[in-house]
C-alpha cells in the first residue's frame, strides 16, 4: 500500500529569521520547518566528518570508543520499537566498517543504528555544537540538569531511557538505517541537525493521527511502507503525508504530536534534542491524562482489592510515560516560581531605570510563560481527581535551594540571550519570601498555583507606575 504525499516541509534560511518570527510561525502554530545556515561554526561538523563528507568513524573510535551506547537493530521489531542492544562505540564502529567492507547495503538485517547517545552528559567538556537560539528556550533539559523528573525509587530505573538524565542525543547510522513511525516522548518538540548524510522524513499532522491506529485506538502502524492490513487499520489509507529530504548541515524542527518516520538515505550522523516550554506544555499534560486513563483502565479489575489504587495508577503512569501527575505538577510549580522570580528582578531593574520599556520584550516573554502555566494549572484543577494535593512545593525551601537558583539563573540567561539583554543576575529571593508569606508558603494543588501566579502578578502590578502594567501584560498574553 503506497502513501499519499501532499507536499513538502518548508525550508528557511535561519540567519534571516528572528526568534520572534520563529516563535510566531512555528512554535505557536506547531508547524515543522527545515532551517539552514545555523551549523557553520560547530566543532562536530569539522571533527566528525571526513574530507569526503562521510562520517569519520575513526575519530569516534579514538576519542569516544569506550562509551557504552544503545544500538537499534533495524531489522528486528520489539513491541512498538526496534530491538535495542548495548555495545561500545568501538564495537558499533567495527560492525559498521565490516558491513560496509562486505558491500551489504540496504539489508535491514545487517543495519545497526546508534540512537539516544547522551553525548553532552558524557562529554561536557567537548563542545561539539551550540544549541541554536530558536531552540534555546528548553525547559525540559534545563530542569533535568538540576532535578530528576521522577524520584520514586520504586519506578525509577537508571538505565531506562525514558527516565533519563537529559534529552540531548547523538544518532549514527549507515545508509538504510531508519526509525519507525512515532510521535516524540512527552509529545515534546524536537530538533534534529544533520552533521553529515541525508535523511528522508515523512510527517503526518496531529489532526490526522487517529488514522494510524487500529479500531480500538490502542495500536498504531509501525512502518508506513509495510503491507498495512485494511482490516486492522481501516483508515490508514486516508492519511495524507508531508515529506522532506534533509541535507547535510540542515536542521529540522519537529512540532508536538506530529507522527513521523525517518530513513537515512546515506551514512548519517545527527544531533537531536527533545524539549518543551510554555508553548507546548498543554501537549505534555494532554498525553499524561490520556496515558493515565489507559493505565487506570488496564488495572480497573483490582481496584476493590487494592489499598492504594490511585497510587498504583500514578506509579504505572510514571513507569510508562516517564512522569506522573505529581512530577508534572512539581515541574510547572517550579517553573512558575522561576518566572515570577525573574519578573521580580525585572521589576526592580525597571524601577532603577525609571521605565519598564527597556525590558519590555523579556517581560512579555515571562508574562506569556505565566499565562500558559496558569492555563495548565486551571486544566489540572478541572480534571477529575485533581482537586486535592498533588505535591508540596515549599516556597522558602525552594528559594534557598541552590538547584532552584541555578534553574532561575539558567532561565534568565536564556531570555537575556534571546532578547539581546546583558548583565543578567538574580538576587530577589529575600524580597520574594517576604511577599509570598502573605499568600501562603506552600503550593500543594493547582488551585494554590493559580493563586500564587495571580498574587505575584497583582503585587507587581500594584507597584508598577507604568500604564502597561505587568497584570495587563499577563492577561493580554493569555492563550486563546
Amino acid at each position: 500500500m503506497g502513501v499519499k504525499i501532499a507536499g513538502q516541509i518548508e525550508k528557511v534560511n535561519g540567519r534571516e529569521l528572528s526568534y520572534t518570527e520563529f516563535a510566531e510561525r512555528y512554535l505557536a502554530k506547531n508547524q515543522p520547518v527545515v532551517l539552514t545556515g545555523l551549523m557553520d561554526d560547530w566543532n562536530a561538523c569539522k571533527d566528525w566528518v571526513s574530507s569526503n563528507g562521510q562520517p569519520d568513524l575513526h575519530f569516534f573510535s579514538t576519542h569516544f570508543g569506550k562509551s557504552t551506547v544503545q544500538v537499534a537493530d533495524c531489522g528486528a521489531r520489539e513491541f512498538t520499537d526496534q530491538k535495542r542492544i548495548e555495545m561500545s562505540v568501538v564495537e558499533f564502529v567495527n560492525h559498521w566498517l565490516q558491513v560496509s567492507s562486505e558491500n551489504i547495503v540496504g539489508n535491514d538485517n545487517s543495519v545497526l543504528y546508534l540512537k539516544d547517545w547522551h553525548f553532552v552528559k558524557e562529554y561536557p567538556e567537548y563542545l561539539a555544537y551550540r544549541t541554536p537560539l530558536f531552540f534555546s528556550d528548553d525547559w525540559l533539559n534545563l530542569y533535568l540538569d538540576n532535578y530528576r523528573m521522577h524520584d520514586d525509587p520504586d519506578t525509577y530505573q537508571g538505565n531506562n531511557d525514558i527516565c533519563c538524565s537529559d534529552y540531548r542525543f547523538v544518532y549514527m547510522g549507515a545508509k538504510g538505517s531508519w526509525t519507525p513511525l512515532h510521535a516524540d516522548v512527552f509529545r515534546s518538540y524536537s530538533w534534529s541537525a544533520n552533521v553529515c548524510g541525508k535523511k528522508k522524513w515523512f510527517f503526518l499532522p496531529p489532526l490526522q493521527c487517529s488514522l494510524l491506529f487500529d479500531r480500538n485506538m490502542k495500536n498504531s502502524v509501525y512502518n508506513i511502507f509495510d503491507d498495512i492490513s485494511e482490516t486492522k487499520f481501516p483508515d490508514f489509507k486516508k492519511a495524507i503525508w508531508l515529506e522532506c529530504i534533509q541535507e547535510q548541515n540542515e536542521i529540522i524542527f519537529v512540532p508536538s504530536g506530529w507522527y513521523h518516520q525517518v530513513h537515512n538515505l546515506e551514512d548519517t550522523i545527527s544531533i537531536n534534542h527533545n524539549w518543551f516550554n510554555a508553548y507546548n506544555l498543554s501537549w505534555v499534560w494532554d498525553l499524561l491524562v490520556r496515558d493515565y486513563k489507559e493505565a487506570r483502565e488496564y488495572i480497573e479489575d483490582i481496584k476493590d482489592i487494592c489499598d492504594d489504587f490511585e497510587g498504583l495508577c500514578q506509579r504505572n503512569l510514571a513507569a510508562n510515560t516517564g512522569m506522573n501527575f505529581n512530577d508534572f505538577f512539581i515541574f510547572i510549580s517550579r517553573f512558575s516560581l522561576a518566572n515570577v522570580v525573574e519578573l521580580y528582578y525585572l521589576h526592580g531593574e525597571s524601577n532603577l531605570e525609571s521605565s519598564i520599556s527597556h525590558w519590555s520584550a523579556v517581560v512579555q516573554h515571562f508574562a506569556l510563560n505565566l499565562a500558559y502555566l496558569r492555563e495548565i494549572a486551571l486544566k489540572m484543577k478541572s480534571e477529575c481527581g485533581m482537586q486535592g494535593n498533588l505535591g508540596i512545593l515549599d516556597l522558602r525551601e525552594c528559594l534557598n535551594d541552590p538547584k532552584f537558583l541555578k534553574l532561575c539563573t539558567g532561565l534568565g540567561r536564556i531570555y537575556a540571550v534571546i532578547h539581546g539583554q546583558e548583565n543578567w543576575r538574580c538576587d530577589m529571593k529575600k524580597v520574594l519570601m517576604a511577599d509570598f508569606e502573605q499568600c501562603g508558603s506552600h503550593v500543594c494543588s493547582p488551585d494554590d498555583l493559580v493563586k500564587l501566579i495571580d498574587y505575584a502578578i497583582s503585587k507587581l502590578s500594584g507597584n508598577c507606575t507604568e500604564k502597561n502594567t505587568l497584570l495587563s501584560v499577563l492577561y493580554d498574553a493569555q492563550p486563546h
